[in-house]
């Protein structure tokens, strides 16, 4: 018992990490600018596909760069795909809520569509970037090296942000505009620049977690379905808009699912978080942290 507890909590920490960068991401994107991003479950798949493009000779003839050199450009790439999503389309439609909503849905099943073209719908496998195995002979488990690099790259990710939006400039700029639309433009703050960044940023974590999920689970033309339902989880768990309260619930949930497959079985795994957030729901509808930075 003590052994699987041990597992739990170890292998708990570090797919939790993964699912803050999928949250902190979406929740970014409705703190600045009020927008369900439900495209946010695309970008991952794009920064999955991107990885498997770069790194496998089969894809692109006999050209593939090294797999560290691959999550690199997965990343640019979903950054950049996002940075367009927000450029091209929802800058022009974000003030109506419902078109907005439904054009980020048709996104998502359009990029299904298009990755359904282009690779078929079987599952693909990704190249590692750390290979192997850590075997923790007083835990009894073995931990899989990008369970581990996922856990590093997550929270240097997560560092890296809060040092920009809490240190730098243009990063301040991105929590005024959360705290008050209005009140940042009257100050000098370019909205439309900082609702850019935004999605760049945004993307920048989705093409990071996409990678790292489509290493540890499956990549595939659906594989973004569960990945956006836990991000939504989160961010309403944690409240709207709070970077910090998506890390919490994201741990909060990661415990759980995999307290779930380790004694219950995989039949088991989504019902929890659903449980947990039908209560938050109920109890305290803004979230375990509420939203850190309201409109006026």
């Amino acid at each position: 018992m003590l052994e699987s507890i041990l597992s739990v909590l170890i292998l708990g920490a570090m797919m939790s990490a993964i699912y803050a960068l999928v949250a902190i991401g979406f929740t970014m994107i409705f703190g600045v600018g009020g927008v369900l991003n439900l495209a946010h479950g695309g970008l991952i798949m794009i920064g999955a596909y991107a990885f498997l493009v770069s790194t496998s000779s089969s894809v692109v003839g006999s050209i593939a760069v090294p797999t560290l050199l691959g999550l690199v450009i997965a990343t640019l790439v979903t950054a950049v795909a996002s940075y367009v999503l927000y450029g091209g389309l929802v800058r022009y439609i974000e003030d109506n809520v419902v078109i907005t909503f439904l054009s980020t849905v048709m996104v998502a099943l359009l990029l299904t569509e298009l990755i359904h073209y282009e690779f078929g719908s079987s599952p693909r496998t990704l190249l590692p970037i750390a290979d192997g195995t850590l075997h923790l002979q007083g835990v009894g488990t073995r931990i899989n090296y990008m369970y581990i690099l996922g856990f590093v790259v997550s929270w240097i990710a997560i560092g890296l942000l809060w040092y920009y939006v809490s240190r730098t400039d243009e990063g301040r700029s991105i929590l005024a505009v959360s705290m008050s639309e209005r009140g940042a433009q009257l100050t000098g703050v370019d909205l439309e620049s900082v609702k850019s960044r935004t999605w760049l940023i945004a993307g920048a974590l989705a093409g990071l977690a996409g990678v790292f999920l489509g290493t540890l689970q499956t990549t595939s033309p659906e594989m973004w379905l569960n990945p956006l339902a836990i991000a939504f989880i989160i961010v309403v768990i944690g409240g709207i808009g709070s970077i910090k309260g998506s890390v919490v619930a994201a741990y909060l949930i990661g415990y759980l699912e995999q307290f779930t497959l380790e004694f219950l079985g995989t039949g088991y795994q989504g019902i929890f978080s659903l449980v947990v957030l039908v209560a938050v729901l109920l109890l305290k509808p803004e979230g375990l942290f509420g939203r850190e930075f309201a409109h006026e």
